[in-house]
């Protein structure tokens, strides 16, 4: 608590005389006023709207205006792309991790690498992870928003009536593949376990950690070619085959992902690849349900995280540093505990995990220990360059046509290298 009183103090001397508001003719004596969007729905909007009264109250010379942006966060990127040609765009959005790289290009998108090295701020406080999200090519664009990763969640009334017992330490592929196979029921419409097929990147989001574990990767270290079609890519879409098409043991939904959290909810599938987004849903449909760390290969349980970000975009300079300090308090330790138990969300700080009410948290959401615990096999992000959403599109087509039996292994990724490179080699890329 002391070091996050400190760190509220040297912040708000940052903005302290800053003066003016949302516009530039605003009175240099008056509070800063900045405006964000936050994309969140239901108990995530009103977290984020409580806490930004908590500011508010607590820092006169800045007031933060909430806005839903219009849009989900699912519909941020067009929203924000759009509002940047003109000048209504607003100081902080909600963006995702994965398109840190298209955003940054912006002329408008603020640039916080000086900021963040004011020891104040902890930055090494935040996960790796988070760190690599949010800083494209060395220029730090905003703060970590939310970090996550991806486990094994397993039905056990499933699994109890299968004869099965739950995931055990050290577990594999070929474990998950036999567990889903021995649970599926096809007589009762009960799967052993779900694939999205539906063209979007929760299609490919499974398959990367499957390649990492097994040494492969997505693109050269240069970003200039595809090599997700390696023998470790082979195997791991091979395996996912199999199981797809000769034991009939998955679901494939096209919804996208939807059909298969409703499907584990109503007690018609045994293991489902997910993360703590569900936890609350999963409560309040009263799941009986644990949480795995996702199989390993050779000992390497691998994961992959998703972090989000809050992105800073440059009106002028003092609603810049005012951005940057809302930020700072925002995602300081004290701030996020309230937050993770509103939402359920993982802790975007290691030091979160230290603090008395942390223990609380852990009792709420059954499972999250697990996850949170999890966050030391998220090694890696996704590839931050612009021709990622691209390169993703083409992979979850091929995962598509493989699982639905069109298509053999080797083609399907073939193809979708041939075409990934094409586009990544399309200058500024």
């Amino acid at each position: 608590m002391r070091r996050a009183l400190a760190a509220a103090a040297v912040l708000t001397l940052v903005a302290t005389g800053c003066g003016g508001g949302t516009q530039d003719k605003q009175a240099a004596s008056g509070p800063v006023e900045i405006t964000i969007w936050h994309g969140q729905e239901d108990a995530s909007a009103k977290s984020i709207e409580k806490l930004v009264d908590r500011f508010n109250q607590s820092h006169p010379d800045i007031k933060v205006n909430t806005e839903s942006g219009g849009a989900t966060a699912d519909g941020m990127l067009p929203k924000i792309t759009a509002a940047l040609t003109s000048d209504s765009y607003p100081d902080i959005a909600y963006l995702y991790g994965s398109w840190a790289p298209n955003i940054a290009r912006n002329t408008k998108t603020a640039d916080l690498t000086e900021f963040v090295k004011d020891p104040a701020v902890q930055w090494k406080d935040f996960w790796a992870s988070e760190r690599e999200a949010v800083t494209v090519e060395g220029k730090v664009i905003g703060f970590p928003a939310v970090v996550d990763n991806m486990v094994v969640l397993y039905n056990k009334k499933v699994l109890a009536k299968a004869g099965l017992q739950p995931p055990r330490a050290g577990w594999t592929w070929d474990d998950f593949r036999a567990m889903a196979k021995q649970a599926t029921d096809a007589q009762d419409g009960v799967f052993g376990t779900t694939w999205p097929i539906s063209g979007g990147e929760e299609a490919v989001w499974g398959l990367w950690p499957m390649i990492w574990q097994a040494g492969g990767d997505i693109l050269t270290p240069d970003h200039r070619k595809a090599v997700f079609n390696s023998t470790a890519g082979q195997q791991a879409l091979g395996r996912l085959r199999a199981m797809a098409v000769d034991d009939k043991s998955v679901y494939l939904d096209s919804s996208p992902a939807e059909k298969g959290q409703k499907l584990f909810e109503s007690g018609r599938l045994g293991l489902f690849l997910s993360g703590p987004w569900v936890l609350p849903d999963l409560q309040a449909a009263k799941v009986d349900y644990g949480v795995s760390p996702l199989p390993g290969t050779n000992g390497n349980h691998e994961t992959i995280s998703g972090p989000d970000n809050w992105v800073v975009f440059d009106h002028d300079e003092r609603r810049v540093k005012a951005s940057a300090t809302f930020l700072a308090w925002l995602t300081a330790a004290e701030q996020q505990l309230v937050w993770m138990g509103d939402t359920g969300s993982l802790p975007i700080r290691e030091s979160i995990t230290k603090l008395p009410g942390y223990q609380d948290y852990l009792d709420k959401y059954r499972g999250i220990d697990v996850i949170s615990a999890n966050l030391a096999n998220a090694r890696r992000v996704r590839p931050a360059t612009t021709r990622y959403p691209r390169v993703s599109a083409f992979v979850a087509e091929a995962v598509a046509q493989t699982l639905l039996g069109r298509s053999d292994v080797k083609t399907a990724l073939d193809e979708a290298v041939a075409k990934s490179d094409a586009a990544l080699a399309v200058p500024g890329s």
